[in-house]
């Protein structure tokens, strides 16, 4: 039987994800675990941790509560903490083993609203899933707690386009000003950024999302909220964010089409790459999206090829793409194609063509191990930003001695 993962590391799960969705929002986040989760989300997967305050707390879980289910301590507890800090709500979830004995957190949401008087959401996570499900079912469940409905339809075509940017974390666009960067194009064309969720915002912001005219989906994360907002609120949604300069006005083309201020004629075609070879790009399916069309728009490839290492990834989001985490399988499909973008961490598959690679870190993937080198991936200067960080990729890797079988593991 051949080993399943031995050089690659596993994508952050999903109790970091409904934490680092909530980070910025004012709540009382709470994983219920032994020990050793909070210390990882908040080394490895949060980069606001020493600079943005916020209340992400462990429970404590010991063996004997969680072989007798006393849940009455995780309560009380809380109840203990919200009564000096005063959250805004409550989130609690949990670890691979309150998933193993059953604790319905669905019912320690309940009881702990009922306890504390304040807002609390429960989610049913087992450190298992992805932070893709995690975060989408945080955003999804803010929402329908808190969301105002919304009022007097779309906005007139005299007054600016209303848009929410969802799906921004750290996790897929770290903080080196790939989101600043997305908000500034939405004002710079002449639009009203109503909210971004959730980086750099805050709940009362979020709340009134449901006054936009058109929402912008930038990651997997924020996929269910933009279904849920287009079935009950009536908003259309795009899926993608620009990389480079030409496709900043395709992208900006494409949001004023789905707000009705431009007619589908408006919007060109997608160039197909008339050049040699075959470029594949492998990750979270918004993003590897997103470096497609602009590889599609450069003109350099013959054959554009995608690759999600996230299985949980939501289906609409991933047809036409190869949908597998086996290390096996991947290291073949980086050996059939001549140039690949993915994560430095992809690069150990194949230590001796690590010439084919364009190195793109994800912190979602290899945590803070190249946060320094992390570019700001989206606008006009997104590509040579990209290539510019090879350099620094590259000194590090030598610096640090990179062994290609050397894991490197997130999970809770």
């Amino acid at each position: 039987m051949r080993q399943a993962q031995r050089v690659l590391s596993t994508y952050s799960v999903d109790i970091f994800g409904i934490c680092s969705a909530l980070y910025e929002l004012g709540g009382l986040v709470v994983i219920h675990d032994a020990s050793g989760c909070n210390s990882t989300y908040t080394t490895h997967n949060e980069p606001r941790w020493y600079d943005v305050p916020s209340m992400v707390y462990l429970s404590g879980l010991n063996e004997v509560d969680t072989i007798y289910g006393n849940d009455g301590r995780l309560i009380r507890d809380i109840k203990e903490v919200a009564d000096e800090t005063h959250p805004k709500f409550i989130s609690v979830g949990g670890s691979p083993m309150p998933n193993v004995v059953g604790t319905d957190f669905h019912a320690v949401a309940r009881l702990t609203e009922r306890a504390t008087g304040v807002p609390t959401l429960g989610f049913r996570t087992d450190g298992i899933h992805s932070y893709l499900q995690g975060a989408g079912e945080a955003f999804l469940a803010f929402a329908k707690r808190f969301m105002k409905p919304p009022t007097g339809g779309n906005s007139s075509g005299s007054s600016p386009l209303r848009v929410n940017l969802i799906g921004a974390t750290p996790l897929d666009f770290s903080v080196t000003g790939t989101v600043t960067e997305l908000k500034r194009l939405i004002r710079d064309n002449g639009m009203e950024l109503v909210s971004t969720w959730a980086m750099g915002d805050t709940a009362e912001t979020l709340a009134s999302s449901g006054r936009a005219d058109v929402n912008v989906v930038i990651s997997s994360t924020g996929y269910p909220l933009a279904k849920w907002m287009k079935e009950t609120c009536g908003i259309p949604y795009v899926t993608g964010f620009p990389v480079g300069e030409k496709a900043v006005g395709l992208w900006i083309r494409k949001i004023l089409s789905a707000g009705g201020r431009l007619p589908e004629s408006g919007i060109a075609e997608d160039p197909k790459g008339d050049g040699a070879g075959t470029i594949l790009i492998i990750g979270e399916p918004v993003a590897a999206r997103s470096l497609g069309e602009a590889a599609s728009l450069l003109g350099k490839y013959r054959e554009i090829r995608f690759l999600c290492p996230i299985t949980d990834a939501p289906e609409e989001l991933t047809r036409g793409m190869m949908i597998t985490d086996d290390e096996h399988v991947i290291r073949d499909a980086c050996r059939r194609a001549d140039r690949i973008i993915a994560d430095p961490i992809y690069g150990r598959l194949l230590p001796g063509e690590r010439e084919k690679f364009i190195f793109l870190p994800h912190d979602a993937f290899s945590g803070r191990y190249y946060r320094d080198q992390h570019p700001v991936f989206a606008g006009p200067d997104a590509v040579r930003n990209i290539l510019d960080a090879q350099k620094d990729l590259v000194v590090s890797e030598r610096e640090n001695k990179i062994e290609p079988a050397s894991p490197v593991i997130f999970r809770a």
